[in-house]
């Protein structure tokens, strides 16, 4: 036990446990700094805090402990702070980024939730304090490259490579290594039995004396300037440039005010000099030297440095205006004049802040792959004039520069007499500058994603079918992107998600011929189809230690995390499976499933990731994402057709159509049938007491009522819709045995098709009012009351037609019945009873349909319901509709339009058409297509969703749907698909 308690605590002392672990544990978020927006962020107390959670239990209340340990990652390069002006500080003011290459591929915050990081380096740069590695015993070169290679292996072999050669392992990825003297075991071997230091002068147990030193940035936090650059050297103050009588002379609050004028100057001082700085000790040697060849020596430089010579132009007018304005006497009476002239010309920081992101994927780049450039800007980065700055912090400098202008000058203004001139130019300055940094951000932020995007286009890999992601479209977003495991355990395959603003990529990190790839494993999913669940489960009970164990007998690299073990063979006291693995409760992580719906959807995939926090927060964003891709411009609008939560989900509505011009309709349910008024206002009455009634239809001009219950069509007068369930009049049955039957015109009559079907035969009959002739010469208007039914008339028998084969369902067109059926449509004449094919088999372009058909109709086992629907164009030709695609016929079954398809996402098992778009129902959501290119314009989600009137060929096409409420999941939701696009579209598209 003694053993492995000191295996616990040895492991906090290996700066690569604790860097792994931190980067594992930390939250990045997107924070606002002085005006700026920085992506992937952490603030400096919240460092601290992970870093106490990480550390044994005895060190929990020594934040200055921690503080010193991030300080040792820090000058490993693992993280800086954003500006680079600053070492870790335990405050939330201040904000830090890691040094990882994955930055480059992070548009909106790059969570990174399970995975060895990847860093720049491994070893302190000119610009690291080396005083921060005091208390860090440095591993020898072989031995930090080795762990560095062991711990960023990656291994690229898993179950569904089929071409394992041509994948090879990830370029070696290094963490800060070395051992944190401080929180190892004292080396005499009896100190471990006192409880107080033994004689060593080192011995760990020794209280650390604090070491805080007045130059420190630490200790001059509190100081009065607004400018980072005065903290690391003696500040000079207006106060010691003038006389003492002057000083004396002029009140508390002018002192102040002359005081923050004096910085203004000086910092603008030397801010040209770091400009000066960048031209004389990097840009011009670069184009001098033979450092980067000729051939991409100016664009390397162009790229990098951009227009910064153009600022320091513009800057260096500003100085010499305000040494202009100093020059005029020893108390500047107004400066807001002088920063309203300069803030007019502050257009090039746009340029040069849209390309701050690829300027430094180019310096990391050129400094990985160029052993010049990396020699030359290693001795640059140690030049005495460099002040310990690297070039990333003084490519930084512009854009901190501008957003510090603000500070200043609000601190100027706040010392400002209220009738002073200054009171009225600084606040026309400072609004200036924020508008500028507001489209700084705006640029830099377009630019940052659109270089993300360019990358990732790069990168991706299909295996299997490509989709076109459209990822160069000139709106497309890249938002976020994380790594997730394909099982809980900390071993298993690791996933690459990418978030787009209209597709989530599944991915998985490869490397082929040492080029990184991103392989796509799953078809990506339209945010439209996707449904994303989150579980937050209770990780078991952690032990005292957060560290990963080292058994006794087994060898620890520093450099090397070894990987935990987890035994859930072994039982406490209680009953609960004990973990040897303390980190294992959060390292077994929390699950989330990402369900692509539709046909064409991948199902589902289950993935884990070990910290809840970020994953809530990207599930947030899929969240964001989806609500505004629902309602960018929609096409149909769900509104309630009756009055809501008055149907549970055990009262099934099946069918509803209207009738007297739509102002009432009768409802066929499971328990009977309701009557009501259109509208969410109206309560539904129920009027008849029968049991499975799967379809109903009105004759209005015969006052006919016809409803299908329990496989019987059933006749009434329409009068019913008056009466009460008690006062149930009684039906006349027209037919036993029916599955389904359809109400239409044809042969200028008003036909009733009742088929009476078998897997080999089916026959339809055809019914008509008993005085046909009468009715078609007029139409009768009634209004709320249904008068009584016509006297006399009633359903006869028409004719009979047949075929061989089962019928799933019938239409009427103007001359001909329209069967669906094994085989496809089979159309057949009314007067000459013929049948014949609607497709052309001939027509090859219809093989994709006519093949299947024919395979179909040879085999023996019955094959599954085919949900066809036939739709006429206004430009006259013919949109067929099956349950995977839609094309288009001429009136002799001919293909037209040969290149247009569409395949529909879903499985559609009802269709409506309003020009120009075609609707599919499928349970899970409803697709709207439009009928001229064929682009998904809108998808409206939903559970068990049903058309139950797709209003197709009738005097008031409205379309009627029903789902589950998505407020009361246990009632039902009957709607109306009301369009919202303005007719003169439609009327342009004709």
């Amino acid at each position: 036990m003694l053993q492995q308690q000191r295996a616990d605590e040895n492991d906090a002392a290996y700066l690569s446990v604790v860097a792994r672990e931190f980067r594992r544990r930390i939250v990045l978020v997107d924070r606002v700094k002085d005006g700026i927006e920085y992506k992937n962020v952490f603030d400096g107390r919240e460092a601290v805090d992970k870093l106490l959670s990480i550390i044994p239990a005895q060190y929990r209340q020594q934040r200055d402990l921690a503080l010193r340990i991030g300080r040792a990652l820090g000058a490993q390069r693992f993280f800086h702070d954003v500006n680079y002006e600053s070492r870790l500080i335990d405050t939330d003011a201040e904000i830090y980024q890691f040094y990882d290459e994955n930055d480059y591929f992070s548009s909106n915050s790059s969570d990174d939730t399970s995975s060895v990081i990847v860093s720049a380096g491994t070893m302190t740069t000119a610009s690291s304090n080396m005083s921060d590695l005091s208390s860090v015993t440095m591993l020898r070169d072989g031995d930090a490259i080795a762990a560095a290679a062991a711990a960023g292996r990656t291994d690229i072999e898993d179950d569904d490579d089929e071409e394992a050669e041509t994948w090879t392992t990830a370029p070696a990825a290094g963490l800060p290594t070395g051992v944190f003297t401080e929180l190892t075991q004292c080396y005499v071997p009896l100190c471990s039995t006192r409880p107080g230091p033994c004689y060593s002068a080192v011995c760990p147990k020794r209280v650390p004396k604090p070491r805080r030193r007045p130059e420190s940035i630490d200790a001059n936090l509190t100081r009065s300037t607004t400018h980072a650059y005065l903290r690391e050297q003696e500040q000079e103050l207006w106060m010691n440039t003038v006389s003492k009588q002057i000083f004396e002379s002029v009140s508390p609050m002018e002192r102040k005010r002359q005081e923050v004028i004096f910085e203004l100057a000086q910092t603008e001082a030397y801010f040209v000099r770091e400009l000066e700085y960048v031209n004389k000790m990097w840009i011009k040697p670069l184009r001098r030297k033979d450092i980067i060849s000729a051939d991409r020596r100016e664009k390397f430089i162009n790229k990098v440095f951009c227009n910064i010579m153009t600022i320091h132009e513009v800057n260096l007018r500003f100085l010499s205006a305000l040494r202009a304005r100093q020059s005029e006497g020893p108390i500047v009476a107004q400066i807001g004049d002088v920063v309203l002239d300069f803030v007019v010309n502050l257009e090039p920081f746009l340029l040069y802040g849209s390309r701050q992101h690829e300027a430094k994927y180019m310096v990391d780049m050129e400094r990985a792959t160029n052993p010049k450039f990396r020699s030359f800007a290693e001795e640059t980065e140690r030049h005495s004039s460099s002040r310990r700055l690297e070039l990333d912090g003084y490519l930084t400098k512009p854009t901190t520069r501008l957003s510090r202008y603000t500070l200043i000058l609000d601190a100027i203004l706040k010392c400002t007499p209220a009738e002073h001139p200054d009171q009225t130019n600084i606040p026309k300055a400072t609004d200036t500058i924020k508008r500028f940094l507001t489209r700084v951000n705006e640029e830099n932020g377009k630019a940052k994603n659109r270089f993300d995007l360019d990358r990732i286009e790069q990168k991706l890999l299909f295996k299997t079918e490509k989709v076109d992601l459209h990822l160069a479209d000139e709106n497309r977003q890249f938002i976020k992107q994380v790594k997730l495991r394909k099982a809980p355990n900390p071993d298993s395959p690791e996933y690459h998600l990418l978030l787009f603003d209209h597709y989530l990529v599944i991915t998985k990190i490869k490397y082929i011929k040492r080029h990184e790839r991103y392989v796509v494993k799953r078809r990506p999913i339209p945010l439209e189809l996707l449904d994303v669940s989150l579980q937050q489960t209770s990780p078991p009970r952690r032990s005292s230690s957060i560290l990963m164990q080292v058994g006794p007998s087994t060898y620890h690299n520093p450099g090397v995390a070894t990987r935990p073990s987890v035994d859930l063979n072994r039982d406490d006291a209680n009953g609960t499976a004990t973990l040897a693995d303390p980190l294992a409760p959060s390292r077994l992580g929390y699950p989330i499933t990402f369900q692509h719906l539709g046909r064409r959807g991948s199902g589902s995939i289950t993935l884990f990731a070990s910290v809840y926090p970020i994953l809530k927060l990207w599930v947030d964003q899929i969240k964001v994402q989806q609500a505004t891709k629902f309602k960018y411009r929609p096409i149909f609008a769900i509104v309630p057709a009756i009055q809501q939560h008055r149907f549970l989900l055990e009262m099934k509505v099946n069918h509803l159509v209207t009738f007297n011009d739509g102002q009432q309709y009768v409802m066929a349910t499971d328990q009977g049938l309701f009557v009501g008024h259109t509208g969410e206002s109206s309560k539904p009455q129920k009027v008849l007491s029968l049991d499975k009634i799967t379809q109903v239809q009105v004759l209005e001009e015969a006052q006919l009522l016809l409803l299908l219950a329990n496989g019987t069509l059933w006749e009434y007068g329409l009068d019913v819709v008056n009466g009460r369930p008690e006062d149930q009049p009684e039906g006349r049955r027209i037919q036993a045995h029916v599955p389904h039957f359809h109400v239409g015109t044809s042969l200028d009559r008003k036909l009733v098709c009742v088929p009476r079907v078998s897997p080999l035969t089916s026959t339809i009959t055809t019914f008509e009012p008993s005085r046909p002739q009468e009715l078609l010469k007029s139409k009768r208007f009634f209004g709320k009351l249904v008068r009584g039914p016509a006297s006399g008339i009633h359903l006869r028998r028409f004719r009979d037609y047949y075929i061989p084969d089962e019928a799933w369902s019938v239409e009427l067109s103007t001359t001909q019945l329209r069967i669906t059926c094994p085989r496809g449509v089979v159309m057949v004449d009314l007067e000459s009873s013929q049948p014949q094919q609607m497709l052309n088999h001939a027509d090859k372009s219809l093989s994709f349909v006519t093949e299947r058909e024919k395979d179909e109709s040879r085999m023996s086992i019955r094959p599954p319901v085919k949900h066809i629907a036939v739709f006429r164009t206004p430009r006259g030709d013919h949109l067929v509709c099956y349950d995977e695609y839609a094309f288009y016929i001429d009136s002799k079954g001919n293909r037209v339009y040969r290149n247009f398809r569409i395949e529909f996402e879903g499985a559609p098992e009802a269709f409506a058409f309003m020009y120009p778009y075609v609707i599919a129902f499928d349970p899970d959501f409803i697709e709207v297509r439009h009928v001229i290119t064929g682009e998904l314009e809108q998808i409206i989600r939903g559970h068990q969703i049903q058309c139950i009137n797709n209003g197709h060929k009738s005097e008031t096409p409205n379309i009627y749907g029903v789902m589950t409420d998505p407020v009361k999941p246990s009632f039902q939701n009957v709607f109306q698909l009301k369009p919202l696009f303005d007719d003169a579209l439609v009327s342009s598209l004709l």
